[in-house]
């Protein structure tokens, strides 16, 4: 015969797996919490910065965070179209103050002109760069590497007769204190010469009187015009590198 037995005190129902489970789960996570809670109150800003550059990393704010230098953007917000003649206008400035004073610059649709008086260029006597007028060349060359716009080198006189002051021509005097500074800018500013164009106008745009000794020192100068808003391809193809001519063994080969 089958013998019954009997339960022991100690024996009950059978564990509830399941609930087992869901109550070790719930702790490891209030665990978890617990010990981001304690990193959060000891560091913060460790924590704010590590989260920034993970999101970051993956574009989700604009600029982004670099996860490897904290703090470092990695992609820098564009600049506003209109930032580059306020920088222009704070680099000239920057310049000495008896320098600026024969500095103006002004804007006409879309170009920026800087006009630089013939006396804060030249000598007296010769058409040779001051190195008074070193620092302002230098800084505009400075803010025109930047971009890559064309830039014209536009030299102007005023109506004295150039036989008077040694030289052929007007033409003659304006063409090459135009060509004074854009040698200057390519040779020493390192601006690609395909960007730059330079031309006298003679006489024949006079910004003041030519009546009075005063009025004739203001039109006599050079006009550094910077096209920043030329539409796109002009842009694009002043951007490219420009082609040029190697000589080897007496042999002149062009290179694209």
């Amino acid at each position: 015969m089958p013998v019954n037995r009997k339960k022991g005190r100690n024996e009950g129902a059978p564990a509830d797996v399941g609930m087992t489970m869901t109550v070790s789960l719930f702790l490891i996570l209030l665990t978890f919490f617990i010990l981001l809670n304690s990193i959060a109150v000891l560091d913060q800003q460790k924590v704010r910065m590590a989260i920034g550059s993970l999101t970051g990393a993956f574009g989700s704010l604009t600029g982004g965070l670099s996860p490897l230098k904290t703090g470092e953007d990695i992609i820098p917000p564009s600049p506003p179209m209109t930032r580059e003649t306020i920088t222009l206008k704070e680099l000239i400035s920057l310049i000495d103050k008896d320098m600026i004073k024969q500095v103006k610059s002004h804007r006409i649709e879309d170009r920026e002109i800087i006009t630089i008086k013939e006396s804060a260029l030249f000598y007296d006597d010769r058409l040779e760069i001051k190195p008074s007028s070193r620092e302002l060349l230098d800084r505009l060359c400075e803010f025109i590497n930047k971009g890559q716009y064309p830039v014209e080198i536009v030299g102007h006189t005023d109506n004295v007769p150039a036989d008077e002051k040694g030289y052929r021509s007007n033409w003659e005097i304006s063409g090459l204190m135009a060509l004074e500074v854009l040698r200057y800018m390519i040779q020493r500013g390192r601006v690609t010469p395909p960007r730059l164009t330079a031309y006298g106008s003679g006489s024949y745009r006079p910004i003041a009187s030519n009546e009075t000794m005063a009025s004739r020192s203001k039109n006599r100068r050079v006009d550094i015009v910077l096209n920043i808003n030329a539409p796109p391809y002009i842009r694009r193809i002043y951007g490219e590198k420009p082609s040029g001519v190697v000589t080897y063994k007496k042999f002149d080969f062009k290179v694209f």
